[in-house]
């Protein structure tokens, strides 16, 4: 059929210069038999327009498609394909003409942009202008897109709301800039678009909306149009992660806005990125104060001094490790050694260092760029136009292999190579890989010249996390998805995402322990766990300052052993990282009662803080030391009651300090400790259970706002955090009764008014601080209200019932357990002591002495006491690692705490 329309000599000549002659032919065919005049096509096509048009039908699958699609588009953009050049305006007047063609506004955009696409690919193969000018005309195209996409936006949510307007009643007018290669007028036949929305101000409205809201809408709607899927494919893909604060920002700030973020929180990419930003759609004089008062100052604000220079060198470094990057034996045009990137870094780099006192350098256009730093002496001739031949030559090269599949893709493959060098008139492949060679050469040799240094080798690891590349980490004794999840946040956080934003000079140290880190939270038990607790550590820029400005194998240690174990103690310590300094000073075993009160004595004398903090700052430090201990205890089970009395001694310690703090000495006013406190069992996040005593009405009426200032001082919220959760409920009347009643009152009270279960909860009661006498006075009532009548068979069975109510209330069920009130729980062994004790009248506060007491009566004690100890162990470890605590377990964490114990799940 096709010789129907074509002469056989025509084909003939041609066959030899296509890479698949017959997919092309058969196109060819189909593009005849779609057309609506298949003999007037014929009539137009000489031997060269023939030549070209079945070049483009194999070379672009997509153009392959539109032409198929649309048979007349051809012959209708022939005559733009020599000497004219198509602006915005142009552009934007034939948009108008097609609108009538399309009722939805993307699929005219996806079309027209197709449309243009023929011609200007037909104007490269033809060579009837240079790269330099068809990819400046590509992206004019793109401008006007994203302006018929942003006033089309505009006027539907003007229609809605209305007009956005100052209070002066002046308009409030929206801005949109292309960065990366649409603001430097080279984009790519398939590439997405990074644009950033700005508006005038935040001081306007529209209707209800504020100025902010009303222009967010304006520009999802924008995204909207541009992004959308239609039959004519899609208008662009557009890219906003280069607006101020990436992903986690607004859509669009105010200049103002946009000015502060800017100077206060620019960083050194964003200036590579803002040099090439450019005025694409909006109002053009808000464009002008930008430039004026934010890209100018800001990109080329200042010259060459050190930390520029140590940035854009770190820069160089992460370029170096993606140069080395390889996927299935791919080579990425942009990233490989002597790519896009490096020549376009290197001449960025150079423009930003130089920029400040050369206004000629300020330059968004890549080759421009090149020939105005030949211009200032930085390159030499030859360097000059070799460097321009090669960004020539990989830009084709790239192009080819977009429009081959239609694809944003830059990576080379084998199998590419003989359509590549045909596509590009090469002779042989030989040739092709020679000038490849050659190109990428110029550009490596130009880039290693930029801030040439020492060489520092990169780490494995280093290289791993700037990449983001597992494999990289593959020699690591550890399951494939730890190490890809380990390298993809390590990555992650090195560029700034993961609510973390490094410095350079942490990134520089980051860089510099990258083996050590990895190493640290791969061969940890739980590395999920360790990745997540250092995360959050670093969420916090103090925490952030302190690991990547003081490192030290020391410092790394102690905050591993956290971060690999406890949530609980990484919230201590990322609520107050300068906890951290404190607890470096490490204690290999559980300091004594007298240890913690020399260390609180020299503690006050080395920090100026006010009491109220400095307290809890040492509360805070001492548990988290008494927690690392009990972590590097390799006999926990055997140590935990050792573990309990630090924690309660510390307690003690810090209690008593604050009542003489306080001033409380004198008062006829006493504190008893009960629960887990008053047995000097107390573990982490234990609340204390308390009672107040006064000895007399007197006294009563005297200091009644003393206990209140006590309770105050404890649960007070400062910058340290507070000190303990207090429970009183266990006093005369629970929650009705008064905070601070007096000795007769408790008289009264334990003789007519209190309850059975209330004698268990009185057998823990201690002493801890006040009026010593009052204290042997309360003492006495207490074990007259225990022991001065026998348990009746009545308060047997309450004891039995309030147990089970207990055990009703208790938080398990299916695959969860209730260590403390679950059927075999600690309140069951707690109950069955004190009721023991109970009936034969012996008082012993601590539950684990109890037992062995009990022991001599009892032989099954013996397993009673290794419950109980067990218990308490996995208590204690469940709340060292989870966030809150608690003493209720579920199957997900029998992993972490068999990883914990040792033991297996």
């Amino acid at each position: 059929m096709l010789t129907q329309f074509i002469p056989r000599e025509w084909i003939e000549r041609v066959r030899e210069e296509l890479t698949n002659s017959d997919l092309t032919f058969f196109s060819l065919e189909k593009l005849f038999k779609n057309h609506p005049d298949p003999s007037s096509l014929r009539n137009y096509l000489n031997f060269r327009r023939f030549s070209l048009l079945v070049k483009i039908l194999d070379q672009s699958t997509c153009l392959r498609k539109f032409l198929i699609k649309h048979p007349t588009a051809f012959e209708e953009n022939l005559p733009g394909l020599w000497y004219k050049f198509k602006n915005r305006k142009v552009y934007l007047k034939e948009l108008s003409k097609f609108s009538e063609r399309f009722g939805d506004v993307s699929e005219l955009l996806a079309f027209y942009r197709h449309y243009e696409l023929l011609r200007i690919f037909g104007k490269e193969l033809l060579g009837t202008a240079t790269l330099e000018e068809i990819l400046a005309e590509y992206s004019h195209l793109a401008d006007a897109l994203v302006e018929y996409a942003y006033k089309t936006a505009l006027r539907r949510i003007e229609a809605k709301y209305g007009t956005p307007t100052k209070p002066s009643g002046e308009r409030v007018e929206g801005l949109i800039l292309g960065l990366g290669k649409l603001g430097s007028e080279e984009l790519n036949y398939y590439s997405d678009i990074d644009l950033i929305f700005l508006h005038e101000t935040d001081e306007g409205k529209a209707g209800n909306l504020t100025s902010a809201q009303f222009f967010e809408k304006v520009f999802k709607e924008t995204v909207s149009l541009l992004n959308k899927v239609t039959p004519e494919g899609k208008p662009y893909e557009v890219d906003l992660e280069l607006r101020p604060f990436g992903k986690s920002g607004p859509i669009s700030i105010s200049l103002v806005s946009a000015e502060v973020y800017y100077e206060s929180y620019g960083r050194i990419w964003e200036r590579f990125a803002l040099l090439r930003a450019r005025f694409v759609a909006g109002n053009p004089k808000l464009y002008e104060w930008f430039w004026e008062n934010i890209q100018l100052p800001f990109v080329y604000k200042q010259p060459a001094d050190p930390k520029v220079v140590e940035e854009i060198r770190l820069m160089k470094k992460k370029m170096e490790a993606l140069a080395k990057k390889r996927v299935l034996n791919r080579i990425n045009l942009k990233t490989c050694k002597g790519g896009i990137r490096e020549l376009e870094f290197t001449v960025q780099a150079l423009q930003i260092l130089l920029g400040k006192d050369s206004p000629l350098l300020r330059e968004r256009n890549t080759f421009r760029a090149i020939w105005k730093l030949h211009q200032k002496g930085v390159f030499g001739d030859e360097e000059a136009y070799e460097l321009e031949k090669a960004y020539i030559f990989l830009r084709k090269l790239e192009h080819r292999l977009q429009l081959k599949e239609c694809l944003q893709t830059q990576n080379l493959k084998r199998s590419d190579v003989p359509f590549l060098t045909k596509a590009l008139g090469y002779s042989d492949e030989n040739r092709f890989w020679r000038d490849f060679e050659r190109y990428t050469g110029v550009v490596s040799e130009a880039f290693e010249k930029l801030l040439p240094t020492k060489r520092e080798k990169l780490s494995i690891s280093a290289e791993a996390i700037i990449t983001g590349d597992p494999e990289r980490l593959s020699h690591l004794n550890a399951p494939p998805w730890v190490l890809e999840r380990v390298t993809l946040t390590l990555h992650k956080v090195w560029e700034g995402s993961e609510n973390i934003y490094l410095t350079e000079e942490e990134k520089e140290n980051f860089l510099k322990w990258a083996d050590y880190l990895v190493e640290k939270i791969v061969s940890s038990p739980l590395p999920e766990t360790t990745l997540s607790n250092f995360l959050k550590f670093l969420q916090n820029p103090t925490g952030r300052k302190l690991f990547f400005l003081q490192p030290s194998v020391k410092l790394y240690e102690t905050l591993f052993n956290i971060f690999s174990v406890s949530s609980y103690l990484t919230n201590k310590i990322y609520v107050s990282p300068d906890l951290v300094e404190d607890i470096l000073t490490l204690y290999k075993d559980y300091p004594s009662k007298g240890e913690i009160e020399r260390d609180l004595a020299e503690f006050k004398k080395v920090k100026n803080l006010p009491y109220i903090d400095l307290i809890r700052r040492f509360e805070k430090s001492w548990t988290i030391r008494i927690a690392l201990i009990f972590i590097a205890d390799t006999q926990k089970e055997k140590n935990i009651l050792r573990l309990f009395k630090a924690l309660t001694d510390l307690t003690e310690v810090v209690v008593k300090d604050i009542w003489k703090q306080l001033g409380f000495e004198s008062i006829p006013l006493v504190l008893f400790a009960l629960g887990k406190f008053g047995s000097g069992e107390l573990t982490l996040a234990s609340d204390l259970d308390l009672v107040f005593a006064f000895k007399d009405l007197k006294a009563k009426s005297e200091f009644i706002n003393k206990p209140q200032e006590f309770v105050k001082f404890i649960t007070t919220h400062t910058s340290e955090g507070y000190l303990y959760k207090v429970d009183f409920r266990l006093r005369p009347m629970g929650t009705k009764g008064e905070l601070a009643p007096t000795l007769n009152y408790f008289e009264e009270y334990f003789e007519k008014h209190a309850r059975t279960w209330e004698k268990l909860a009185w057998m823990r009661s201690r002493f801890i601080a006040g009026d010593p006498e009052v204290g042997e006075r309360l003492k006495a009532l207490v074990n007259r209200f225990l022991f001065s009548k026998p348990l009746t068979d009545k308060e047997e069975r309450e004891i039995y019932e309030m147990r089970m109510k207990l055990q009703a209330v208790s938080k398990e069920g299916k695959g969860k357990y209730d260590l403390k009130l679950g059927y075999g729980g600690l309140v069951d062994v707690e109950f069955l002591v004190q009721y023991i004790l109970l009936k034969k009248g012996k008082k012993i506060e601590n539950t684990y002495r109890a037992l062995e007491y009990l022991g001599s009566f009892y032989p099954q004690i013996g397993e009673l006491k290794k419950a109980y100890k067990f218990l308490r162990l996995l208590e204690t470890s469940n709340r060292l690692i989870k966030p809150s605590g608690g003493s209720t377990l579920n199957a997900s964490d029998l992993k972490k705490l068999s990883s914990f114990l040792k033991t297996p799940a």
